[in-house]
């Protein structure tokens, strides 16, 4: 009799054995590999692709990507990746919070217990007046309990406190980050729409400074001339030269850096393709700064709410280190299916009281208030230190772009006076070369200083825009 039940007992271990591997199986199929390969080169080739730029055909193959500043800062609002990436990252914590809110509900447990056995046990039968005894091989018992406990609702309360300001955190994170998107599209476009105006007027420069040199040289061969000026002529004439490599150079890195912040490829089929932006240079007013920057950043910028908030969330943490100390106390009811409790009375119900204090976890908690305590008076220095960074950031953007307004004042009457310059000689050239010569040089030196002039309004406009940005007024959006 004994071997019989040592082989059932063999029996049902090893099917037993047979469901926990086909769990694993289960799992191991819907997870893949415990290491997961990394992406692979395809997939990397698949996600630049869909970044190229659809060819055009025709006339408007030309003017494809010329791009206005409002476009940019749309197209880079869509598609940057780290944006996308917060926006999830917001989406988490929405659902992070309704589930903290939910622990807040009483919880309802629905359990089954199988024992497998050879114990005796005695019952009193139905109808007979003596005990007799049997031997319970298998039984199924079913329990439903609810539960319900002030201390959880308690922390449970604090928790999802911190889950909604969480939600609030990564809104105005996601609020910043479009902040220094906007800066960051704003300045590149700034500094590729400079270097798009002054490549042609560099080229004509150089052209007038290869026309000043080539007239000097004959002079120099005529003895009309010394050799110092002819070796000044031909340095300018390196330096045009030199300019327009230059501002080649910044056009590609510019134009790769602007194709980056919209997440756009330059490259299609091997060749490079072009890139332009559209727009007009104008003059910022120096009205554009506030009276007071520092206050006004304080006022705008996301980082000083959402501060706020992670203090708040050393409070709260603070608060539920301190409920943690406390017994726990929990309310149960519960039903429960025992067909061998009592042949009579297969079922019951029981309800009561849970009164506990882990000792060993009040000494860890102990700590983990000091830990909490001192939280609070990290996220005030925090606080501190960000609102310092923030006002000396708004003080400093307010000096530069004073400071480049006044430089492209300057370059504008620099660029005024070299063309009062160039009208004089304009009036004393009578077919002359040395007059030529002399309207020449006015002219290439007009155009010098348009290009310098140029050059003093883009970096303006960029200083302005990185004004806005530390102010906090290049963008917002309404609490969702």
């Amino acid at each position: 009799m004994n071997d019989v039940g040592d082989i059932c007992w063999s029996v049902r271990f090893l099917a037993l054995f047979g469901h926990c591997l086909a769990l694993t199986s289960c799992a191991w199929l819907l997870g893949g590999e415990m290491h997961q390969t990394p992406i692979s080169r395809a997939a990397a080739e698949q996600a630049y692709s869909r970044m190229l730029p659809t060819p055009v055909k025709g006339d408007n193959a030309k003017n494809q990507s010329a791009l206005t500043l409002e476009q940019c800062r749309e197209m880079a609002l869509a598609n940057n990746l780290s944006l996308h990436i917060a926006k999830l990252e917001q989406i988490n914590r929405r659902h992070l919070s309704f589930a903290d809110w939910s622990r807040m509900l009483p919880h309802v447990i629905l359990a089954a217990k199988f024992d497998q056995g050879d114990n005796i046990l005695y019952s009193d039968l139905p109808g007979d007046s003596y005990w007799s005894e049997f031997y319970a091989r298998s039984s199924w018992h079913l329990f439903l309990e609810t539960r319900w406990s002030p201390t959880d609702v308690a922390l449970a309360y604090y928790t999802a406190r911190n889950a909604g300001n969480r939600i609030l955190q990564s809104f105005y994170d996601k609020i910043r980050l479009s902040q220094k998107i906007i800066e960051t599209v704003e300045a590149s476009f700034f500094r590729l729409l400079t270097i798009q105006e002054c490549l042609p007027l560099a080229r004509e420069l150089v052209s007038l400074r290869s026309d000043v040199t080539n007239r000097m040289e004959r002079l120099l061969r005529e003895r009309l001339a010394g050799p110092d000026d002819y070796e000044k002529a031909l340095n300018e004439e390196m330096k045009a030269h030199l300019l327009v490599a230059e501002l080649k150079v910044e056009l590609e890195r510019q134009a790769n850096a602007m194709a980056t912040q919209l997440c756009r490829a330059r490259r299609l089929n091997g060749k490079s393709q072009s890139f332009v932006v559209t727009g007009s240079l104008t003059r910022p007013e120096v009205g554009e700064i506030p009276e007071d920057p520092e206050i006004t950043a304080l006022k705008n910028r996301p980082e000083i709410v959402a501060l706020g908030l992670k203090q708040q969330e050393s409070h709260n943490e603070f608060r539920k280190s301190i409920l943690k100390n406390f017994p726990r106390v929990s309310l149960f009811w519960r039903y429960l299916k025992d067909p061998y409790h009592d042949h009579r009375h297969p079922d019951g119900q029981q309800a009561g009281l849970l009164l506990y204090v882990d000792l060993v976890e009040s000494l860890a908690q102990f700590k983990d208030a000091q830990v909490a305590y001192n939280q609070r008076f990290k996220s005030e220095f925090e606080l501190s230190a960000i609102t310092l960074a923030v006002t000396s950031q708004a003080g400093f953007a307010a000096k530069k772009y004073q400071m480049a307004t006044e430089r492209a004042a300057l370059h504008a009457k620099a660029a005024a006076a070299a063309e009062r310059a160039l009208k004089a000689a304009q009036q004393r050239a009578q077919g002359r070369n040395l007059s030529d010569i002399a309207e020449n040089k006015a002219r290439a030196d007009l155009t010098a200083q348009n290009i310098e002039l140029v050059k003093a309004l883009g970096e303006a406009n960029v200083c302005l825009a990185e004004l806005k940005s530390a102010l906090g007024t290049n963008y917002s959006a309404p609490l969702p």
